[in-house]
């Protein structure tokens, strides 16, 4: 699915900037992007994500995502939800792409989103779409003309109501391999 956004004339903002949506005590605030420091809230979010869509444990899982995502944060902008007392309920994860510069257009970029996850128990509540908002907030501020993303079929209906659709028909992927890396 696919969010397309006219191009900004905006600089991009560094992504490392982490500003709360509200600490208002209950509330839910949208760290907006997460930052090193918070790799193994994310690792155990990310644990939590594929827990919950039938994936085994893996000893060790934690200290790997945590030292994957941190080592190469930069080219994965993160976003946390927390409780006003710090605890993790929600994250996203990206990837941006650039293209470019041709006759034809110039140079530009989008953000694969390839996580959003709120903890079951918040689901339904407005996290993920604050969090969604978030992201496309800073995608918009970063000058990316597109949001897009693998929608799970249970995960539709949540991105068509954000302005998300089905991409272009020149839009193709060649699959490489039956099995997703390391399974």
């Amino acid at each position: 699915m696919i969010l397309k956004m006219p191009p900004s004339g905006a600089k991009p903002r560094s992504p490392w900037k982490t500003a709360l949506v509200s600490e208002q005590p209950g509330q839910i605030g949208i760290a907006r992007c997460a930052d090193r420091n918070d790799a193994l809230a994310m690792a155990a979010l990310n644990l939590r994500w594929d827990r919950d869509g039938g994936a085994p444990p893996r000893t060790g899982f934690l200290d790997e995502f945590a030292d994957a995502w941190s080592s190469d944060a930069d080219h994965y902008p993160a976003w946390l939800a927390r409780r006003a007392d710090g605890d993790p309920v929600g994250f996203a994860v990206g990837v941006v792409a650039r293209s470019l510069p041709s006759l034809r257009h110039g140079a530009g970029g989008w953000l694969h989103l390839s996580r959003l996850f709120v903890v079951p128990d918040l689901q339904g509540q407005g996290v993920g779409a604050r969090l969604l908002d978030t992201v496309i907030r800073w995608s918009v501020d970063s000058g990316l003309y597109r949001v897009q993303l693998n929608a799970t079929d249970q995960a539709r209906a949540f991105y068509r109501r954000a302005g998300f659709g089905s991409p272009q028909d020149t839009l193709m992927q060649l699959v490489l391999t039956d099995r997703l890396p390391g399974s």
